[in-house]
């Protein structure tokens, strides 16, 4: 009778530790899943599977880890054995499964155990039972860490890239459950690393705009006080070009200004309704004396009904003066550029009148747009009659300091920022930037953007 109390008292204690257990695997996997959630790693309809999930693999933890019931003795007085309970990694397999990050599980023999469906992409695995993990796991280096974590059970981290270098991964690596099993999870580094070359990039082509006037402007003056001291006719020519090295570098500084602050404000969409009708026109006729002045002629084909947008006027205006300005650069002697702008009844549609227009042209998207496809919206061509735009240079014209002009053999002088600006105004506005060109044919510039809300 002792004994059956003492072995009831056992039970009770080790229902307890597992209620508890279950407890706390199911507060902190909600806890998880909450805060991916809130940081936007996730959406809802993810939270809410996980969660299932989650609460599924906990219960069935729970329930299959409890003891049997403590029998009455037999005849023999020897009480039944008890119940086996289940592997330790099939605790965590729901786990696994369920996160949105790659995640698999190597046992100790070297085989993958579990592996959930990104980390199958990645490693383009179809089947668990019975896969060698080095069969799927091509990294020297991401399989020698899986052998230290194996025999040391010490965490570690390996960078290792992919698919010809064009991804790059971070592999975090844990001691799995069971000795000698490692856990392996993956953080994709490849927009970090994107973003860092484009940063080093950056500061070089900047770095290189500037030294270039700089370093006229100083020849200039080290010849003016020096061979030139006494040439009084030659420092007309002289300053002449100094001041067109600072007015380059006045440019340059302030499109790189102009950049930076619209990729700060990029996150923030604007709140201002505009009449988009009239702008255009207003920068249709600011932009007539430069075309004059180029021999060419500007066309503006452009509704007569007031037609509203939210947004910044200010960048709106830029982007327009930066597209029509370039086209009248590189149209022909003679020749003329058209700005055209209509509304039409969706994003798809006027997608289709800013961009594909030419016949045989080739074309490239250079922002996609954010807004819906079928909400309301407007569009606007610049076309240019000039020598048009290689197609292998067409991806690359949003860059920062990729020159136009270099892809179309000319001697056009820029900052090689207008576009980059344009498509960063475009990104804040919802809109679409994208290009044709037929070389000797001319180029087009077109972009899309959402119709303001109907006013109540």
């Amino acid at each position: 009778m002792a004994d059956n109390e003492s072995q009831s008292g056992r039970h009770s204690d080790r229902n307890r530790h597992r209620l508890r257990d279950f407890t706390v695997l199911t507060v902190g996997a909600i806890c998880v899943l909450s805060l991916l959630l809130l940081t936007n790693t996730i959406g809802l309809i993810e939270w809410i599977t996980g969660t299932i999930v989650m609460l599924a693999g906990s219960l069935a933890y729970y329930v299959g880890t409890l003891p049997t019931p403590a029998a009455a003795p037999s005849d023999t007085g020897v009480a039944p054995p008890p119940r086996p309970s289940p592997r330790a990694e099939n605790a965590i397999a729901p786990y696994i499964l369920s996160m949105p990050f790659p995640a698999l599980l190597i046992g100790e023999d070297g085989r993958l155990q579990t592996i959930n469906a990104p980390a199958r992409d990645i490693f383009r695995v179809e089947e668990t039972s019975d896969t060698i993990a080095t069969a799927a796991i091509r990294q020297p280096d991401l399989l020698d860490a899986i052998d230290r974590v194996s025999q040391t059970s010490a965490g570690e981290m390996v960078e290792f890239s992919l698919r010809d270098d064009a991804e790059t991964w971070m592999a975090h690596l844990q001691a799995g459950p069971e000795p000698g099993s490692v856990l392996l999870v993956l953080e994709d580094l490849t927009a970090v690393r994107r973003a860092e070359l484009a940063r080093a990039d950056f500061l070089a082509n900047a770095s290189h705009e500037l030294r270039t006037p700089l370093t006229a402007v100083g020849g200039f003056i080290e010849t003016m006080r020096g061979p030139a001291k006494d040439d009084k006719d030659a420092w007309d020519g002289f300053l002449e070009i100094m001041q067109s090295q600072t007015e380059r570098m006045k440019r340059l500084v302030a499109d790189l200004l102009s950049l930076s602050r619209i990729e700060f404000s990029e996150h923030r969409s604007p709140s201002t309704r505009i009449d988009a009708t009239a702008l255009i026109q207003k920068a249709s006729l600011a932009l007539q004396p430069i075309a004059g002045n180029a021999g060419v002629s500007l066309n503006l084909t452009a509704p007569e009904e007031k037609l509203e947008l939210i947004a910044d006027e200010d960048e709106l205006m830029q982007v327009v003066q930066n597209l029509a300005g370039n086209a009248i650069k590189y149209a022909r002697q003679g020749g003329a550029v058209n700005i055209s702008f209509a509304a039409s009844k969706t994003m798809a549609e006027a997608a289709v009148l800013a961009s594909r227009q030419i016949e045989d042209a080739s074309r490239a998207l250079l922002q996609a747009p954010r807004a819906s496809d079928r909400v309301p919206a407007i569009w606007l061509r610049v076309e240019d009659d000039g020598a048009g735009i290689p197609s292998q240079h067409l991806p690359r014209l949003g860059e920062r300091f990729y020159r136009a002009d270099e892809s179309r053999g000319g001697e056009t002088e820029g900052t090689g920022l207008g576009l980059a600006i344009v498509k960063h105004i475009m990104a804040r506005h919802r809109g679409g930037l994208a290009v044709e060109s037929l070389e000797g044919e001319g180029a087009t510039f077109g972009i899309w953007l959402p119709l303001a809300p109907q006013a109540q």
